[in-house]
Protein backbone atom coordinates (compact mmCIF):
# COMPACT_ATOMS: atom_id res chain seq x y z
CA UNK A 1 0.00 0.00 0.00
CA UNK A 2 1.38 3.33 -0.69
CA UNK A 3 1.82 5.88 1.60
CA UNK A 4 -0.43 9.05 0.89
CA UNK A 5 2.34 11.47 0.75
CA UNK A 6 3.89 9.52 -1.97
CA UNK A 7 0.45 9.42 -3.47
CA UNK A 8 0.63 13.70 -3.12
CA UNK A 9 3.76 13.51 -4.64
CA UNK A 10 2.62 11.66 -7.62
CA UNK A 11 -0.45 13.26 -8.46
CA UNK A 12 1.57 16.90 -8.25
CA UNK A 13 3.82 15.49 -10.61
CA UNK A 14 1.32 14.53 -12.65
CA UNK A 15 -0.68 17.68 -12.89
CA UNK A 16 2.32 19.75 -13.28
CA UNK A 17 2.59 17.66 -16.78
CA UNK A 18 -0.72 18.37 -17.72
CA UNK A 19 -3.12 15.63 -16.82
CA UNK A 20 -6.66 15.68 -16.19
CA UNK A 21 -7.95 14.98 -12.40
CA UNK A 22 -9.31 11.55 -14.35
CA UNK A 23 -5.89 10.95 -16.21
CA UNK A 24 -4.55 11.24 -12.32
CA UNK A 25 -7.13 8.84 -11.24
CA UNK A 26 -6.56 6.40 -13.63
CA UNK A 27 -2.62 6.63 -13.37
CA UNK A 28 -2.57 6.39 -9.62
CA UNK A 29 -5.51 3.80 -9.40
CA UNK A 30 -7.91 5.91 -7.52
CA UNK A 31 -11.06 7.50 -7.46
CA UNK A 32 -11.59 11.22 -9.22
CA UNK A 33 -12.78 12.22 -6.07
CA UNK A 34 -9.39 10.79 -4.42
CA UNK A 35 -7.09 12.38 -7.20
CA UNK A 36 -8.93 15.93 -6.74
CA UNK A 37 -8.16 15.79 -3.13
CA UNK A 38 -4.49 14.86 -3.94
CA UNK A 39 -4.20 17.22 -6.16
CA UNK A 40 -5.29 20.11 -3.99
CA UNK A 41 -3.68 18.98 -1.20
CA UNK A 42 -0.19 18.86 -3.51
CA UNK A 43 -0.60 22.84 -4.04
CA UNK A 44 -0.30 22.01 -8.21
CA UNK A 45 -3.75 23.16 -8.17
CA UNK A 46 -3.04 26.72 -6.67
CA UNK A 47 -0.07 26.41 -9.25
CA UNK A 48 -2.65 25.65 -12.60
CA UNK A 49 -4.53 28.49 -11.08
CA UNK A 50 -2.16 31.24 -10.53
CA UNK A 51 -1.34 31.42 -13.99
CA UNK A 52 -0.69 27.94 -15.86
CA UNK A 53 -2.62 27.06 -18.94
CA UNK A 54 -6.26 26.79 -17.84
CA UNK A 55 -7.13 22.76 -17.82
CA UNK A 56 -10.40 22.06 -18.54
CA UNK A 57 -13.11 20.11 -15.57
CA UNK A 58 -13.74 16.66 -16.39
CA UNK A 59 -17.33 15.98 -17.64
CA UNK A 60 -19.57 13.02 -17.53
CA UNK A 61 -21.90 12.04 -21.11
CA UNK A 62 -24.42 9.75 -20.50
CA UNK A 63 -24.14 7.78 -24.09
CA UNK A 64 -25.82 5.11 -23.61
CA UNK A 65 -28.98 7.89 -24.05
CA UNK A 66 -28.06 7.99 -27.95
CA UNK A 67 -28.50 4.44 -28.19
CA UNK A 68 -31.89 3.85 -26.36
CA UNK A 69 -33.52 6.34 -29.70
CA UNK A 70 -32.83 5.19 -33.22
CA UNK A 71 -33.71 8.93 -34.43
CA UNK A 72 -30.59 10.06 -31.77
CA UNK A 73 -28.57 7.59 -33.03
CA UNK A 74 -28.93 8.42 -37.03
CA UNK A 75 -27.97 12.76 -36.20
CA UNK A 76 -25.52 11.33 -34.79
CA UNK A 77 -24.58 9.02 -37.39
CA UNK A 78 -24.88 12.08 -39.91
CA UNK A 79 -23.22 14.75 -37.68
CA UNK A 80 -20.19 12.56 -38.35
CA UNK A 81 -20.49 12.12 -41.79
CA UNK A 82 -20.49 15.60 -41.83
CA UNK A 83 -17.44 16.74 -40.02
CA UNK A 84 -15.30 13.60 -42.15
CA UNK A 85 -16.64 15.08 -45.43
CA UNK A 86 -14.86 17.84 -44.25
CA UNK A 87 -11.75 16.42 -43.61
CA UNK A 88 -11.44 14.88 -47.10
CA UNK A 89 -8.67 12.13 -47.35
CA UNK A 90 -6.83 12.73 -44.50
CA UNK A 91 -9.06 10.74 -42.14
CA UNK A 92 -7.48 7.26 -41.65
CA UNK A 93 -10.34 5.50 -38.96
CA UNK A 94 -13.68 6.04 -38.23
Amino acid sequence: MKNVDDLIESAQALAERGFSRGEIADELNVSRETASWLVERSGAAQAADAGGPAIPDDIHVDWSALGRDSARLSYVGQAMADLLSKQGEAVDLT
